[in-house]
């Protein structure tokens, strides 16, 4: 089954969340107008009550006598729906309303405002009032037709209903042009992202708004990087196969004329091969944040125990706090690479320092070695470029740093060092 869509879920919870405001707004407000209109009729009752109480009073022989108005009211009308009802123990009196009916009442507390049903059989509703004529005590029940509250809430009820209506509606349509117009800047970043998919851009680009402009900017800087990443490797296939002609040339020979032993080549070219293929992946892998300085101590023990014959002298200045985000194998690779080529050209000292410029990491190798010329300053990063035979290695230590810190926006410079040798530095952006 296939799920809605972000803008289908949004309108959906949209229209539920305009449903339970107006539902539950409208409850209340119904339930509490209700409660005014019924307040307001009781109120009315009251007021008729204390009219009847005045004219009551006692007419000798135990007999309540009701003194009526000079002048009609809704009392004295046959069946007006306006009623009083007198009883004290066993004698009732009644207004001249009811004529010769009797209203049957429950039993309720004084105050309670109560349903009944009138001489007619119309909904009425009154209440009763606890009294004393002549200081006995009665009870006083006034009733007024309940059809007078129940239009009014009818009517409110009807009008409360069409303005819910209207309001949802209206509701309903202010979210269907939210999630339109909201998302309309992620269709066009769709869009975009299926036109680079396509072959038809290569960025994404900008343009997107304020929440989804670093979005685009993170695509694009993952696809750079897959780009860097792809030209390089394919680069380290140039690199695999230049590196290899010249070993298969000597075995070729070697094959041929019976010189060096062949085995002695083929291990060259296995080294060559297995460093390349480690190197294949770098760029792509898992991206961590990696504690520079004690990555780079143990870098300098290897180094040690790799020129331990030379007594080189290494120092490491670097903040424990500093670190980078990347792949840890790529920050080995590259600090690998520069410090091995310092170990092989310093006579006595290699100075290192790790430290954070703004938003980029800076390591800094210097050596004590001859260090380069100008031009050979210029040259150095050059592929497959080696600047003395003797020392051994593929002479693509420099370029392979290079490539790598390229990979991640970053880059490697070179320069002459205040120890008389060789200075190199490595930035990286975090």
């Amino acid at each position: 089954m296939r799920r809605p869509g972000l803008g289908t879920r949004l309108l959906a919870l949209g229209i539920l969340a305009a449903l339970l405001v107006a539902g539950i707004g409208g409850w209340l407000l119904r339930e509490n107008l209700h409660a005014v209109l019924l307040r307001g009729f009781e109120q009315r009752l009251a007021e008729h009550a204390d009219r009847v109480a005045a004219r009551l009073h006692g007419g000798g022989g135990r007999r309540i006598v009701h003194d009526e108005p000079r002048a009609a009211d809704e009392f004295s009308r046959i069946f007006s729906g306006w009623y009083w009802q007198l009883v004290q123990g066993s004698e009732m009196l009644h207004s001249r309303s009811l004529w010769d009916a009797d209203l049957a009442v429950p039993a309720a507390a004084p105050g309670a405002l109560l349903r009944v049903t009138g001489p007619r059989g119309e909904p009425l509703l009154g209440f009763a009032r606890a009294i004393e004529v002549e200081t006995a005590p009665a009870m006083l029940w006034v009733f007024g037709p309940a059809e007078e509250v129940d239009r009014e809430r009818r009517g409110f009820d009807q009008l409360l209903a069409s303005t819910l209506a209207g309001l949802v509606l209206a509701l309903a349509a202010a979210t269907w042009m939210q999630v339109r117009i909201g998302l309309h800047p992620l269709t066009r970043l769709r869009g975009a992202v299926a036109a680079v998919q396509d072959g038809r851009a290569d960025r994404v680009g900008a343009g997107f708004g304020p929440d989804l402009d670093p979005l685009a900017a993170e695509l694009d800087t993952v696809l750079e990087r897959n780009a860097r990443v792809t030209a390089r490797a394919r680069s380290h296939a140039a690199d695999l196969a230049h590196a290899l002609k010249k070993p298969l040339a000597l075995i070729a020979t070697d094959a041929a004329a019976g010189g060096e032993p062949i085995a002695a080549q083929v291990r060259s070219m296995s080294r060559l091969i297995d460093r390349h293929l480690a190197r294949a992946g770098s760029g792509a892998g898992e991206r961590r944040r990696l504690p520079v300085a004690a990555r780079i101590e143990a870098l300098i023990e290897l180094m040690r125990r790799l020129h331990e014959a030379r007594a080189l002298q290494w120092r490491l200045d670097a903040d424990a706090a500093v670190h980078w985000r990347g792949e840890p194998t790529d920050l080995d690779e590259m600090l690998g690479n520069l410090l091995d080529n310092a170990g092989k050209w310093a006579r006595s000292r290699i100075d290192v320092t790790a430290a954070r410029e703004g938003a980029l990491l800076r390591v800094t190798i210097d050596d004590d070695g001859p260090g380069l010329s100008p031009d050979q300053i210029a040259q150095a990063s050059r592929r497959g470029r080696r600047f003395d035979e003797s020392v051994e290695g593929s002479g693509l230590g420099l370029a392979i740093a290079a490539d790598i810190a390229e990979t991640y926006g970053g880059r490697l410079e070179l320069a002459a060092g205040p120890l008389g040798g060789l200075r190199v530095s490595l930035e990286l952006p975090d």
